[in-house]
C-alpha cells in the first residue's frame, strides 16, 4: 500500500494509520485536530525550554561557590550524581599508573574521562529537573571500591544546584 499524501510505501506497521504514512498522518493530525496541535506545540515548547535550561547550565559549571558578574539569587540543593566501572583487580590500576610503556595508563585515563563526562552530565541533568541555571562548587572525587573479587572505579561529582540572575 502506498500512501495517498507522497506516495511512499508503507511498511506492516504503518498500515495502522490508514492510507497515509507515519509522516503524513502527523502532519494531516496537526493541520485537521486543533487538540493533537495544542499538544504538540506545548510539548515543543517544554523541549525548548529544557535545552535552553541545558545551555544555561552548561554557561555556569563552576568549582568555585562564587561566580564573578553573577548574583546567586537562590541555592538549591546539593546535588551528586556517580559513575563506576568495573576493573579486573586492583593490581590491573597500580600496574597501569606504574608502567604507562605497556599502554594501560592510556586505557585508565579513557575510562577516567568516560566517567566524569558520565558523572558531569548526570549532575547538570539533576540541577536542570531543580528548576537550576548552574552549579558552583563542583568537585569530582575517584576511588576505588573492591568487594570479594570484584573491584570498581568510581567518580562522584557534587556541587550545588543554584539559581543565577542576570
Amino acid at each position: 500500500m502506498k500512501c495517498v499524501d507522497c506516495g511512499k510505501k508503507q511498511g506492516l506497521f504503518e498500515s495502522w494509520y490508514g492510507e497515509r504514512c507515519v509522516n503524513c498522518h502527523l502532519e494531516w493530525k496537526l493541520e485537521n485536530d486543533t487538540e493533537f496541535a495544542e499538544q504538540a506545540e506545548e510539548f515543543e515548547q517544554r523541549i525548548a525550554d529544557e535545552e535552553q535550561l541545558k545551555s544555561e547550565i552548561d554557561k555556569v559549571l563552576v568549582t568555585t561557590e562564587t561566580v564573578t558578574n553573577f548574583n546567586i539569587s537562590n541555592r538549591i540543593d546539593v546535588i551528586t550524581s556517580q559513575a563506576a566501572f568495573e576493573i579486573n583487580n586492583f593490581k590491573d590500576i597500580v600496574v597501569g599508573f606504574m608502567n604507562p610503556v605497556k599502554g594501560r595508563a592510556n586505557e585508565m585515563e579513557k575510562q577516567i574521562d568516560t566517567l566524569k563526562d558520565k558523572a558531569m552530565y548526570d549532575l547538570k541533568a539533576k540541577a536542570h529537573q531543580l528548576n537550576a541555571n548552574g552549579v558552583v562548587g563542583v568537585d569530582l572525587d575517584i576511588s576505588t571500591v573492591t568487594i570479594g573479587q570484584i573491584s570498581m572505579l568510581m567518580l562522584v561529582a557534587s556541587g550545588t544546584a543554584v539559581v543565577i540572575e542576570d
